[in-house]
């Protein structure tokens, strides 16, 4: 099994969608599927590379 395959299975999208799901109710935005994936794909086109990579940089990258 790749570090890729293991790394997919071992992260939890569970936890993702119940976070995108609590805050749209937060917000009093519907709850809904369409809303959700279109919430997730946001992050994935404008979060998500930026937060990966200020992550390796803080963790693993001396100064």
């Amino acid at each position: 099994m790749s570090v890729k395959d293991k790394l997919a299975g071992w992260i939890d999208t569970d936890v993702v969608a119940e976070h995108i799901l609590g805050e749209l109710e937060d917000q009093g935005i519907p709850a809904t599927f369409e809303n959700a994936k279109t919430v997730w794909l946001d992050v994935l086109e404008t979060e998500l590379c930026e937060a990966i990579s200020s992550s390796v940089k803080a963790k693993f990258k001396s100064e």
